[in-house]
């Protein structure tokens, strides 16, 4: 089929492109040149005023850390998904900033769920995975100094499934649990409630600039650290244009390389945070955002209690074995235990033409033995005990 005819004054998608790029990037370039100017100009109150800290690397470095990570992947397959999780736990003994030791430890399962919410269903597997692997340190006659997680150390009522999808319910519930029984049983053994006790952070990057929000008269005695009385008013009056040019932008503008923020108890400042376990509502939950390096990704550090539990000393110590640990100055860059223990689950990562080894190779046995009927036979063997 030919199409024939006068083409009449027709602008193109390409000619469109250019156009608006010609024309746009000058009104671009001059708001984000305002936002930068403001971000410069509001730093140095926000520093002055202790919402941003400096801090000190330990040099050379001795600690005796731990990093436990998590990985999933999945599959379709008969229906449903197949997946695979796992969490490896890496120790490093670093004396006068050397590595003298290290260990390591893991967990992996696979099996099938169905593909409702298979995110939400396997966050729990990762979180009750990495506590298994805490479980198990904390059984150990010598324990780490500090703990490092790559999961929330506890969860929030938005986590919660719906009460009709039983299927989830049960791994949700069956997550609360492994949860609140840790914590019932060493919350003694844990720092800050044991001034000798092992450190536990959870290391992530969520609830950036969450900080900004606390600085109110309300919510000023859930700030551990000394902040400025005054910044509170210059906070109030200065929202409006902190939201226009954004809080991320705003923290990734003032918080520069060895520095980290104010504390903040999250559910103090978060009236609804309502978190999970219950049980544990009234331990607290503290935040704070660190930076290493220049191109480093800040990171939000949590740790379990509240103001009454930490000070700034404690949390300025925390921040600076944490940052000492991050030895690369790169984007993706954590500290040393974490990115290890990270790299170990690169086995259960690879791929063959974009498909999980594992799972591949399980699917594949999976779908000879239901062929051969082996899994039917067993089912029957079972079934026969109770026919006799």
């Amino acid at each position: 089929m030919t199409m024939d005819g006068v083409k009449q004054g027709e602008t193109t998608i390409s000619q469109s492109i250019v156009a608006n790029i010609q024309l746009g990037l000058p009104a671009t370039v001059s708001k984000l040149s305002a936002k930068m100017r403001f971000i410069d100009r509001v730093a140095p109150t926000l520093k002055d005023g202790g919402v941003i800290r400096n801090i000190e690397l330990i040099n050379p470095v001795t600690i005796n850390a731990t990093g436990i990570a998590c990985s999933s992947r999945t599959s379709n397959a008969f229906g449903g998904i197949l997946y695979v999780a796992g969490a490896v736990r890496q120790d490093i003994l670093i004396k006068d900033g050397t590595i003298y030791k290290t260990s390591q430890e893991s967990k992996v399962e696979v099996d099938e769920i169905d593909d409702l919410d298979s995110q939400k269903k396997l966050k729990f597997i990762d979180i009750i995975n990495v506590y298994k692997l805490l479980t198990e340190l904390m059984e150990q006659d010598e324990k780490p100094e500090l703990v490092l997680l790559e999961v929330p150390i506890l969860l929030e009522r938005a986590d919660a499934p719906l009460d009709t999808r039983m299927d989830i319910v049960n791994i949700y519930n069956k997550c609360r649990k492994v949860i609140l029984k840790f914590w019932e049983k060493y919350k003694d053994d844990v720092y800050p409630f044991n001034k000798n006790g092992v450190k536990i952070a959870s290391v992530g990057n969520k609830r950036f600039g969450a900080v900004i929000f606390a600085l109110s008269d309300e919510n000023m005695k859930y700030i551990p650290d000394e902040i400025d009385k005054n910044i509170t008013e210059k906070i109030g009056d200065l929202m409006p244009k902190l939201q226009e040019v954004g809080i991320k932008r705003l923290m990734t503008g003032i918080l520069v390389k060895r520095t980290r923020t104010a504390a903040f108890q999250y559910d103090g400042i978060n009236k609804d945070s309502r978190l999970e376990p219950e049980q544990l509502r009234d331990i607290g939950l503290m935040g704070m955002h660190i930076k290493a390096g220049n191109a480093t990704s800040p990171l939000l550090v949590e740790v379990l209690g509240t103001v009454k539990d930490w000070n700034t000393g404690m949390l300025d110590e925390l921040a600076s074995q944490i940052i000492s640990l991050i030895t690369f100055d790169q984007s993706k860059a954590l500290p040393m235990p974490l990115w290890y223990a990270k790299y170990a689950l690169r086995p259960l990562e690879a791929t063959d033409n974009g498909k999980n080894r594992i799972l591949e190779y399980y699917k594949v046995q999976a779908r000879e033995s239901l062929k051969n009927e082996e899994l039917e036979s067993i089912w029957k063997e079972n079934l026969d005990v109770f026919e006799e």
